[in-house]
């Protein structure tokens, strides 16, 4: 974007420079001005347009100017810093491009709007202002631009003076209007010649006497710019007069003109609206700005010529876009050396990507593992809620019974205690009668003989039971006791019924279970069967030496040396390594084959599983096949035949058929 912006301002200066050499061709602004009426229509229009577009082009160069001289001697953060706003200066240079087109199309004229450039002018002048207006400024290229500017100033303001004379009326030469006219030309005339005495002087000639370059303290540039606000004050003055002058004269006669009164009311109002003062004479403030332009440039004429601004030609700085080129190709250096570094990085993030990848599968697998995880909290919390319910079922219907035993236990307990209170009060009655009985004892043997009735009731008082006389002893309630033995019944018999139903459960379990089926031929004697002691003893020895290898194995692992400082190739070590693990992994795999075809062969039931299926033991494959026929599985015979063309025949034979089938296999 910085070489985008340097490249854009001599762009920027050259196109201006071709617009307004193509408009001095075309509207003949170095040709001599006619006088009269006739720039009353077109042709004053023409010629007052042409010659504010040149003005305009000037201020626009002698801005760009500025910003060249800034951006080859400005710090590097400043240079940076016009490089971000690359895309809002590049967007004004339309104006100048659309100038160009109409200029190829030949149809620059007076209609057209010269707007889009008078705010490009601003935007460049504001951006200067902000971002390089500390910036040291050339004073030779300086006072040059300077000078054009105020050439093309001049031009216009001869254009507009010459017609605003058209506009008016014949007879008023002696009115103000026509003084201040009258004046400005003149002010004009001066000013040329001091821009001509200015320009003799001017470096950048091979005369004797002129100087290489040029320079002024700040004051001096100060009074520069001060002069071409005077000067931009007086072109809007007259440009704003005789555009007013211009709408006012295509109602009037050929022969008739403005009035002088009206046009300097005009200049009032419009001085009012540049200088923005009032109260103030508007023609009396051209004139003094005439004057200070005239009195500066004089001032700058004589001190020119006398050479007290003369100066020897600075030493070229070096530019901001040699050091910031000089920045970057030391660091485009040092990213030579960064090369293997970021190879190494590349190679570092491929394996973080790979382990990423890896990361990223387990991470998958782990999702799929927790959905599964919740899927089973899922089931069984619905289960648990399940099984909440029913022991809270069961919680409730139980509470239900505790509740209705608690009440029969407290309906028995009230039936206890009537019947304990009853006791008791048999228990003080029958004391009571002891008593009374004790008392009539004591009397009876006390007091003289018994009359016949004494005796006869004596007798009966001496017929009592001993368990009376004597002490009383309590006992439990018969009604008690008789509920907890009915209780202890019921439990018995609870338990009972409890043991036959689940009996007769396993029965029918039992009975429902398909019926064994044992093969019908006879077994080999377990003597015979059992595997001979030899190669039990071979197969554990085996497999000790095997473990005790990969054990040993396992507890020397050798990185192989890639050094070269080693006799042996690090592919000779690395085949050696695989060829090790390959007769140990071959060694174990018939080890497992030998272990699986002793357990099939010697323990009963036994099955050998693989990869793709479960083989079950020979035995219980006999035994099934006779359980689907209903016959003895004898043997299979197999006949040659051609490949792809195989069946199975079921033979069901009798004793004599078969034997007769041996004999002819033996034959």
């Amino acid at each position: 974007d910085c070489i985008l912006v340097l490249l854009l301002i001599p762009r920027l200066i050259c196109k201006a420079e071709l617009i307004s050499k193509q408009a001095h061709e075309k509207f003949d602004l170095n040709g001599n001005l006619v006088q009269g009426t006739a720039l009353r229509g077109p042709p004053g229009e023409q010629r007052s347009f042409a010659s504010g577009l040149v003005y305009s082009l000037s201020l626009l160069q002698a801005t760009l100017h500025k910003y060249e001289q800034a951006l080859n001697t400005c710090s590097v953060e400043v240079f940076k810093r016009m490089g971000t706003l690359y895309s809002e200066m590049s967007f004004h240079e339309r104006s100048l491009d659309y100038f160009i087109d109409l200029l190829h199309k030949d149809q620059l004229d007076e209609t057209v709007q010269v707007e889009p450039l008078t705010k490009a002018i601003k935007y460049y002048q504001q951006l200067y202002s902000v971002h390089l207006a500390d910036q040291m400024e050339d004073c030779t290229m300086q006072l040059a631009d300077h000078i054009k500017f105020t050439q093309s100033a001049l031009d216009c303001m001869g254009v507009e003076v010459v017609r605003l004379r058209a506009f008016l009326s014949a007879g008023q030469e002696s009115s103000g209007l026509s003084i201040l006219l009258k004046d400005l030309d003149t002010s004009c005339s001066d000013i040329r010649q001091f821009c001509k005495k200015i320009r003799r002087r001017m470096p950048g000639t091979d005369v004797a006497g002129v100087p290489a370059a040029l320079s002024f303290d700040a004051p001096v540039s100060e009074a520069l710019t001060e002069c071409r606000r005077q000067l931009t004050r007086v072109v809007a003055v007259l440009q704003e007069v005789a555009a007013a002058g211009a709408q006012m004269v295509p109602s009037l006669g050929e022969q008739e003109g403005l009035n002088a009164l009206k046009l300097e009311d005009i200049i009032c109002k419009v001085v009012e609206q540049v200088y923005g003062s009032h109260s103030v004479d508007g023609p009396e403030l051209l004139r003094q700005s005439c004057s200070s332009v005239i009195a500066t440039m004089n001032k700058m004429a004589t001190v020119m010529q006398e050479g007290e601004y003369d100066a020897e030609k600075l030493p070229r700085k070096t530019p901001p876009v040699e050091m910031r080129a000089s920045t970057i190709r030391a660091e485009m250096t040092d990213a030579e050396g960064l090369g293997v570094k970021l190879e190494d990085r590349e190679t570092v993030i491929k394996e973080v990507k790979r382990s990423l990848k890896i990361k990223g599968e387990e991470l998958s697998e782990a999702h799929v593992r927790l959905s599964l995880l919740e899927k089973k909290l899922d089931t069984s919390t619905k289960d648990a809620d399940e099984r909440v319910e029913k022991i809270q079922t069961k919680l409730d219907e139980s509470l239900a019974q505790l509740k209705k035993k608690e009440k029969e236990f407290e309906e028995t307990m009230d039936a206890l205690q009537a019947d304990i209170d009853q006791l008791e009060a048999e228990k003080s009655e029958l004391k009571q009668r002891i008593h009374n009985q004790s008392k009539m004892t004591i009397e009876g043997l006390r007091g003289p003989p018994a009359s016949g009735i004494a005796s006869m009731v004596q007798g009966s008082t001496g017929g009592l039971s001993p368990t009376l006389a004597g002490p009383t002893q309590v006992v439990d309630s018969p009604l008690l006791r008789q509920q907890v033995e009915v209780q202890r019944l019921g439990i018995k018999y609870l338990k009972n019924e409890n043991n036959r139903l689940k009996a007769e459960k396993l029965r029918a379990q039992l009975a429902s279970l398909p019926p064994l089926c044992p093969p019908k031929l006879p077994l080999a004697s377990r003597e015979s069967s059992s595997p001979p002691e030899g190669l039990n003893t071979g197969i554990y020895r085996r497999t000790d030496q095997l473990l005790a290898t990969l054990l040993k194995l396992s507890s020397e692992v050798k990185v192989v040396d890639v050094s070269g400082k080693s006799a042996v190739s690090a592919s000779a070590q690395l085949l050696e390594q695989t060829a090790r693990l390959k007769s140990l992994s071959d060694a174990l795999d018939k080890l497992k084959g030998e272990v699986a075809e002793h357990v099939v062969s010697y323990q009963p039931g036994a099955k050998a599983s693989s990869d793709f299926a479960t083989f079950p033991v020979s035995s219980f494959i006999k035994a099934k096949d006779e359980k689907q026929g209903g016959t003895v599985f004898v043997g299979r015979v197999a006949i040659p035949c051609v490949r792809g063309q195989e069946q199975v025949h079921r033979l069901v034979l009798s004793q004599q058929q078969l034997q007769q089938v041996h004999s002819l296999l033996m034959v």
